[in-house]
């Protein structure tokens, strides 16, 4: 796995808060569960996933770049994403916070998915191994981390049908319509897993 090193683009923050609904402690006890079940592997420096839920047609609030999931809500933890400028790569963003380093992922599958309200990205190895087994569709190429050639190469998989899927050498991407439907179909495919496993 790519070591961390921070984000990769720029970001201009707006305001030091933003508002939020009932969805964003729904969103941090899913960030918890995925770090304690290893689907979002904590490190030294954060932890290996970033999860979100859509705000607009193209904002959303994100987990923070290097955030340590947290049993009980932190909203310092978490960033809103209200735009970018994409004549510079420039996000434009309210919180505290810097927003996770897979922003660009979340931004591009929101314009194109727009029934998409929830994206969860966590990382694990065995999934990505028996991802053919499993069904899983898989990106054609490895790219980098936090680059718009990762998030690319999403948008060339994804269709308006796809909740799950892989991102080659990286981890997964779980869509829904609401951050329940995301976790969901995550334990899904998980659940799928070590049955596969079982059987062998």
């Amino acid at each position: 796995m790519e070591k961390y090193q921070g984000v990769k683009f720029q970001y201009n923050r707006t305001d030091t808060s933003f508002d939020y609904d009932r969805r964003l402690p729904e969103l941090n006890r899913w960030a918890h569960l995925f770090s304690q079940l290893g689907l979002a592997p904590v490190h030294a420096e954060g932890a290996y996933g970033n999860h979100s839920y859509r705000t607009g047609d193209a904002s959303f609030v994100i987990t923070k770049s290097a955030m340590i999931p947290a049993e009980i809500l932190q909203p310092d933890d978490y960033c809103h994403v209200v735009g970018l400028d994409e004549s510079t790569t420039t996000f434009r963003t309210e919180g505290v916070a810097a927003p996770s380093s897979e922003s660009f992922l979340h931004y591009v599958l929101y314009r194109k998915l727009p029934d998409i309200n929830a994206i969860l990205h966590g990382h694990c190895s065995l999934l990505n191994t028996h991802a053919q087994a499993l069904n899983i569709p898989v990106t054609r190429e490895f790219h980098a981390y936090g680059t718009p050639e990762l998030a690319q190469s999403a948008l060339d998989l994804v269709d308006q049908t796809t909740l799950f899927f892989i991102l080659k050498d990286h981890g997964f991407v779980a869509l829904g319509k609401t951050i329940e439907a995301a976790g969901k179909v995550t334990l899904h495919y998980f659940s799928e897993l070590i049955s596969l496993l079982q059987m062998r």
